[in-house]
């Protein structure tokens, strides 16, 4: 199944994104047992992904959107979507949560990387695979105006109420207007109508600090994972549930949805198929990042990410089985 996910990725951009991530996952997994890198390592890599390389992606991709003159026929439910599955997801989690009497770290942490999926660097690769090209539009969609503006405003606010201490209202709203994705949020309407976004050199200068996300990211997830029998046994739970739901319930929640709210018993078009399909994607890698930077429970987030994306190298060909006409 794997294999021909990956012999279906036509493009070698998509293949060299699945091998990227697999290689510094591996490679931070190697490494956490190397003395030349000290405890410390993950947090500098996060700290610099969230500080220099989101924001960097974000002035890089937002702005082109925004001031994008190309209308796409249903271009909506793709964005429209993403938001409700945070919300359910959230919701869901926190009812979870309360009925196991779960941490608040613990609650914070599944609700971010249950409620966001990676509708980039495992989405666009995976969408190109099964669907083709024609879905990639839809999927830039899903994941800029969806996952990543909803973990740049109410993720970070999630993250910020779980976090474990006692915060005012006033000290979690400073919290989320000076977080670095958001301010380059912000900044992103300006170069947007600046036209700043048109020039090369900036747009040259900003790939290669967004292209860091990826391979830090995911070296820092490998480096903080711990695979052991008594951390699987120990964190069976709420991974069984934060899986099964990131994967598999959430989707088939939006895909009923849809079925009685968009089509009218037709079959699903382009922009429904990739809604689902992103809705049904890996856990966001950066969702563990923030969940990291705000002291929710590091562990449950960096295993969501761990365990979710070869997973989903199996159920999204499944999805797309049905999903794909």
């Amino acid at each position: 199944m794997i294999e021909g996910v990956l012999l279906g990725c036509h493009s070698s951009k998509a293949m060299q994104n699945l091998i990227i991530i697999f290689a510094s996952f591996i490679a931070g997994l190697i490494c956490q047992r190397w003395r030349r890198y000290p405890p410390q390592t993950a947090a500098a890599l996060n700290a610099f992904v969230i500080s220099i390389s989101l924001p960097a992606l974000i002035l890089l991709k937002v702005p082109k959107i925004l001031a994008g003159n190309e209308s796409l026929s249903e271009g909506w439910i793709p964005v429209a979507f993403m938001w409700v599955m945070f919300f359910l997801g959230w919701g869901v989690i926190a009812f979870i949560g309360r009925k196991l009497q779960w941490s608040r770290p613990k609650i914070g942490a599944l609700a971010l990387t249950v409620g966001l999926s990676n509708t980039s660097f495992v989405g666009l690769p995976l969408l190109k695979a099964v669907v083709g090209d024609s879905a990639l539009p839809y999927g830039i969609l899903a994941d800029q105006l969806g996952a990543f503006l909803i973990l740049s405003t109410m993720g970070i606010f999630v993250a910020a109420l779980y976090s474990g201490s006692q915060l005012k209202a006033s000290t979690i709203l400073l919290r989320v207007v000076t977080f670095p994705p958001f301010v380059s949020l912000l900044l992103s309407l300006v170069w947007a109508v600046s036209g700043l976004y048109k020039i090369e050199v900036l747009n040259l200068s900003l790939e290669v600090l967004a292209s860091a996300l990826v391979p830090l990211a995911l070296f820092a997830v490998g480096f903080m994972s711990r695979f052991n029998l008594a951390v699987l046994k120990r964190r069976m739970k709420p991974l069984v549930i934060g899986l099964s739901l990131r994967l598999f319930f959430l989707p088939l929640i939006l895909f009923v949805a849809m079925k009685f709210l968009l089509s009218g018993g037709k079959p699903f078009s382009l922009s429904m198929q990739v809604t689902i399909l992103e809705a049904a994607m890996a856990t966001q890698i950066t969702s563990s990042v923030v969940a990291n930077e705000f002291n929710l429970d590091g562990e449950v987030a960096n295993l969501m990410v761990a365990l979710g994306v070869p997973l989903s190298l199996l159920t999204i060909p499944l999805w797309a089985h049905f999903l794909v006409v």
